[in-house]
């Protein structure tokens, strides 16, 4: 009997093209008429553009024909990639890294090279610009969520608030 039917894949759909309505009923559509299944989603316009990565499950015999599908959307630049599963690692400590401040250039390379120093991986992060609530000039912010087998946060507050002073910013963890 073939049991290939009962085999999971997972895949990375990344996705880049001009920002119009329309991009993600596409996308999701694809998705859909091939049995996947949306785990986990990020979608941003970034300057006018539009760029999504998407996590999905979809059973091994559909794989090819979602690629086909997802090739054939027009005007979208679109990747895929395989991965394993995510499994929940309840034991890693995590900790959130909030940073504003004055835009600066390679604010963002140099708390990751420091986190990367120190063996600590970014699992997600997140940056953009707001206006100062009083003086209107604008503000670079930066979420990080990081993690690490023996996350010692009063040492990475410590850590963080050194760079901090050294980079005219604020860094809070939480």
């Amino acid at each position: 009997a073939n049991n290939k039917g009962l085999f999971m894949d997972h895949i990375i759909i990344s996705a880049f093209g001009a920002d119009k309505p329309g991009i993600v009923s596409h996308l999701t559509g694809a998705i859909t008429n091939h049995g996947g299944n949306i785990e986990e989603s990020r979608m941003i316009k970034l300057g006018s553009d539009f760029t999504t990565m998407i996590l999905v499950s979809v059973s091994a015999d559909w794989t090819e024909s979602l690629t086909v599908a997802l090739g054939g959307i027009q005007g979208l630049q679109i990747s895929i990639q395989k991965t394993s599963p995510f499994t929940m690692e309840a034991t890693i400590p995590q900790c959130e890294i909030h940073l504003s401040g004055a835009d600066n250039e390679g604010l963002v390379h140099k708390v990751a090279e420091r986190l990367a120093e120190k063996g600590i991986n970014i699992e997600e992060m997140e940056t953009g610009t707001e206006n100062a609530p009083i003086s209107g000039t604008i503000l670079f912010t930066m979420t990080a969520r990081v993690s690490h087998p023996e996350l010692d946060i009063p040492r990475l507050e410590n850590d963080m608030n050194e760079l901090a002073d050294k980079l005219g910013v604020e860094i809070r963890t939480s």
